[in-house]
C-alpha cells in the first residue's frame, strides 16, 4: 500500500512539475519590444488601447442639462503607456475634462480624438464640459490606469 501511495504521489508531483514548466516562459524582450505569449511584438504589445464612446444618449432626462452624455465604457482601463481616445457620437462639439477641470480633448461631432496617454497609474474621472448634473453633481466616467 505504501508503494502504491508513493507511486501516486510521485506521479502527481511530476504532473504538477510538468504543468509549471510548460507555463514558465523564459523569453526576454528588448526595450523596444513587448512580451506576448511566446513572441516579442512591437507596438503597445498588450499595454492597451481603448476608445471611450460619448453619447448619443444623455445620462439625465433633464433637457436643461444637455451636456450630460452617457459614456461607454463607464469605467475604462489601460496600463501605463497604453492609449485612450474619445469618440464623439453627439451632434455637438464636446470638450472632455478631468474632474479637476483640466481639458483632455475637444472632439467634433462624429469624430474621434487623437490618442491620449497618462504616464502615472491611478484612477482618473472625466466628463463632458458643461454637464451640471443632478443637484450640481456632474456625471463622470472613470479611467483606471494600472501599472505594467
Amino acid at each position: 500500500m505504501r508503494s502504491l501511495l508513493a507511486i501516486v504521489s510521485l506521479c502527481l508531483l511530476s504532473a504538477c512539475r510538468l504543468s509549471l514548466d510548460a507555463a514558465f516562459d523564459p523569453l526576454s524582450c528588448s526595450d523596444s519590444y513587448n512580451h506576448r505569449g511566446t513572441t516579442c511584438t512591437t507596438g503597445n504589445g498588450g499595454i492597451g488601447s481603448i476608445v471611450i464612446v460619448v453619447g448619443p444618449t444623455h445620462r439625465y432626462n433633464d433637457t436643461a442639462d444637455a451636456m450630460c452624455f452617457d459614456v461607454s465604457p463607464v469605467a475604462a482601463s489601460v496600463k501605463v503607456g497604453g492609449t485612450y481616445s474619445f469618440q464623439n457620437n453627439t451632434n455637438s462639439t464636446i470638450t472632455i475634462q478631468g474632474s479637476d477641470q483640466t481639458t483632455w480633448a475637444t472632439v467634433g461631432p462624429g469624430q474621434t480624438s487623437a490618442s491620449l496617454q497618462l504616464s502615472s497609474a491611478g484612477t482618473y474621472s472625466f466628463g463632458v464640459q458643461g454637464c451640471r448634473g443632478i443637484s450640481g453633481t456632474a456625471w463622470y466616467g472613470q479611467l483606471n490606469v494600472t501599472p505594467n
